[in-house]
């Protein structure tokens, strides 16, 4: 590789331009989510469990399609990096017809059995009932989630995270009020309580559109018009391979997390479903802190790629120290913003005093482990962008 000289100054501003918008498009993401459980928090604590269980059946779903953005950014980025315009087409291509039909498989057979699956985290026939008809719902938005992975992957190889910024705004504002309207109804329209935020899955549909749009049209697009006219479903298997050879292990990475999740969610469930609510608002509080490091990690994988595509080892190695830098010094306000203030956290996601007072304790808690937890998310994608698949 080469080892050229870089002023910390110029990677601190390289870094910085692209996390700020990565920073931004999380908040709106997570906010999507965030708003959607702030909404039912004002429900019946059954509503509240509901909503939780199925969030960890579909967000370990989500899982995968997220592992396997992170293969087509690694990818994509490593042929930006090397001029090769072509190929970053290609790999898109090939992630986006090879992953939308799993998608659509997976959301099938939820669809068909959602309470055999539910069945993994409570016999509550109550919860059971409820919870059925929300997973019908919501996984109808797994194409979208996948969708809106590839093209996110897509910007953000190319150095382009102003966009998938600008897509997850939209998202949010159609989920924020898409969301209002059905839950709670608006004028003589009555709300539809629970089932009402599925508006979640429509957003994500109009996000997942417009993304596929942009990408070949606009001022910021990454493709050209011309490139559709080549025939779409011609499969590549060794492009796919390469993908998912990184990819899965990412995904697998993420799907150990979610399994753990799986499991304290039924423990937890025995406590009864006041107990399980504060578990799962206490979760969406925590990940409001998370917002302000999730750009580092990305950042991690796609400077770490495009160095790696110009063979620059100085360059590779200056985006790493950086990165970790900032990072840790981010952290611990907002380790800090959880120890002190958990009580104003779970104020905004619920007004129920019962669930506060139990969440309160957990966000606490989990404000101490921030600072390893945001840095073990940069180690892990530079050691994927740097070929080590498997080690994560």
């Amino acid at each position: 590789m080469m080892d050229t000289t870089y002023s910390r100054k110029e990677i601190r501003k390289e870094i910085f331009a692209l996390i700020l918008p990565i920073i931004m498009e999380n908040v709106f993401q997570v906010s999507a989510s965030l708003v959607t459980v702030a909404m039912i928090g004002r429900l019946s604590p059954l509503d509240i469990s509901a909503q939780g269980i199925v969030m960890r059946i579909t967000e370990t779903l989500n899982s995968l399609f997220r592992g396997v953005a992170i293969g087509s950014t690694v990818y994509i980025a490593k042929a930006y990096g090397a001029k090769s315009m072509d190929q970053c087409f290609k790999v898109f291509k090939q992630t986006l017809i090879s992953a939308v039909p799993m998608a659509i498989l997976f959301c099938s057979v939820l669809f068909a059995l959602p309470t055999q699956f539910l069945r993994i985290l409570t016999d509550s026939s109550e919860l059971l009932t409820v919870g059925a008809g929300y997973m019908r719902l919501t996984v109808m938005g797994l194409p979208f989630v996948a969708i809106m992975a590839l093209v996110t992957s897509a910007f953000q190889g190319h150095s382009n995270t102003k966009t998938p910024m600008m897509i997850a705004m939209l998202v949010n504002i159609s989920n924020i009020v898409l969301g209002y309207v059905l839950i709670f109804g608006v004028g003589g329209i009555g709300g539809f309580g629970i089932y009402g935020a599925a508006a979640l899955t429509m957003a994500q549909a109009i996000g997942a559109i417009t993304g596929l749009v942009l990408l070949f049209k606009g001022p910021y697009k990454v493709f050209s018009a011309e490139q559709l006219k080549e025939k779409i479903f011609h499969y590549d298997w060794k492009c796919i391979k390469d993908v998912y050879s990184t990819g899965i292990p990412a995904a697998i990475e993420n799907f150990f997390w979610q399994f753990s999740a799986i499991i304290m969610s039924r423990a937890i469930l025995t406590y009864g479903e006041a107990s399980f609510s504060a578990y799962q608002i206490g979760l969406q509080a925590e990940s409001i802190s998370g917002m302000a490091t999730f750009g580092f990690g990305v950042a991690a994988t796609t400077l770490s790629a495009k160095a790696i595509g110009m063979r620059d080892a100085n360059l590779f190695r200056s985006y790493f120290k950086e990165d970790v830098w900032r990072c840790t010094v981010i952290s611990i306000f907002t380790s800090l913003s959880l120890i002190l203030m958990p009580g104003i956290f779970m104020s905004m996601m619920t007004n129920n005093a019962d669930i506060q007072k139990i969440g309160i304790v957990y966000v606490f808690i989990m404000g101490f482990i921030q600072i390893p937890q945001n840095l073990s998310g940069i180690l892990s994608k530079t050691l994927l962008a740097s070929g080590y698949k498997n080690t994560p």
